[in-house]
């Protein structure tokens, strides 16, 4: 920074003596210009001083926690019956920092560290019958709930999207692959970003791919593999993470292709979830899409879904959150909070899915006792 003055200095100088032998150098005229660097220099240090913050909160999330254990790999499955199966988990719509009735950021957490507890007791009971080492797990968008997409969002969140995608998240979410680690010999993260990632509102200015979503996943992957240069003592067969430089990305699952978008790029649609909309979005990036894939996964609706369009499937996640008013008043939409969770083989493609809701035991109950809970309130 010093030597950038001294130069600018200098500068200015060598033109008052340039110009000397032409027209006296007007006094205003550099001082003018001396002002201006002076005002250039402090906007710049300040810029420098929230770049530090930034590199030195970033530095703090992702250096070894003191309870950050790899875990060993599990045992290998001694099965001679039974089909190899691959599991793909369907994580999105997290929006940490999102404030509800239910929900909040412990809550969101909290959510997430159920739904892999799930996750592992589903697969355990699937491996009675297969041979199941491996899982992909798709962190469809919007894992933070942002701070500006809408006017009022300020009043709706616990935390700053600084707090949300450098910190809260990403803790979250590493504690949640750890726990899949142990579990599992091999876990892949294939990321896409979500429209609450946006810096800003949809005519923000800023560039599409400053994304708070790939903040998170980026510090995500430091925290769990390390800086480049300086890696973590992995075993490079057990983690791959891969974030995606455009809106969408195809992951393979022996050759069943799966096309993952966060889902706000899907329109057209009518009373809640836009099926039309989906059909239509689906059949264009058949062609749009440069590699082939079989099912389209995408959140953003906060509606778990799928359909068949002719030889491909789509499927709709649901979302951790609860009570959110935006989804009541405009999708309709007030389901109990669910991800999903799938099983392929190499012959069939997706031969199981799972809806699996994150809800207390005791609150999914049949509508009729749901009716006499709320009279009894």
């Amino acid at each position: 920074m010093a030597k950038s003055n001294k130069k600018l200095k200098f500068d200015i100088e060598d033109w008052a003596k340039e110009t000397k032998g032409t027209r006296e150098a007007e006094p205003g005229e550099i001082r003018v210009l001396k002002d201006e660097i002076k005002s250039l220099t402090k906007r710049l240090s300040k810029r420098l001083s929230g770049e530090s913050l930034i590199i030195d909160a970033a530095r703090q999330a992702y250096e070894d926690p003191p309870n950050l254990v790899i875990p060993k790999k599990p045992r290998i499955s001694r099965r001679k019956t039974g089909e190899i199966e691959i599991a793909a988990l369907h994580v999105s719509d997290t929006q940490v920092g999102k404030v509800t009735d239910t929900y909040n950021s412990t809550v969101a957490d909290e959510r997430l560290q159920l739904l892999v507890d799930k996750v592992c007791h589903i697969t355990d009971i699937r491996r009675t019958a297969a041979k199941i080492e491996e899982i992909r797990v798709y962190f469809g968008g919007d894992m933070v709930e942002g701070e500006d997409i809408f006017p009022h969002q300020a009043h709706q969140i616990d935390q700053g999207v600084f707090e949300q995608s450098v910190k809260t998240a990403p803790s979250a979410l590493a504690r949640a692959i750890l726990k899949l680690l142990a579990h599992f010999r091999k876990v892949k993260i294939v990321a896409v970003p979500g429209n609450h990632g946006r810096n800003g509102p949809k005519s923000t200015r800023s560039n599409p791919k400053t994304n708070w979503d790939n903040v998170c996943y980026e510090i995500l992957k430091l925290m769990l593999l390390g800086p480049e240069g300086a890696p973590r003592r992995f075993p490079e067969d057990r983690l791959e993470i891969e974030i995606s430089d455009s809106f969408w990305a195809v992951d393979h699952i022996f050759d069943w292709g799966n096309l993952l978008v966060h889902g706000d790029q899907i329109t057209g649609g009518f009373a809640g979830f836009p099926w039309y909309g989906t059909a239509k979005k689906a059949w264009g990036w058949i062609d749009a899409i440069p590699t082939p894939w079989d099912y389209l996964w995408f959140g953003h609706f906060h509606t778990y879904a799928s359909a068949v369009l002719n030889h491909r499937t789509f499927l709709a996640n649901g979302t951790t959150e609860s009570d959110n008013d935006y989804a009541q008043a405009q999708l309709a939409a007030a389901g109990f909070p669910c991800q999903r969770l799938t099983f392929y083989t190499e012959e069939m493609g997706l031969i199981s899915d799972n809806q699996v809701f994150l809800t207390a035991e005791g609150e999914r109950l049949p509508q009729k006792l749901r009716a006499m809970k709320w009279l009894d309130q």
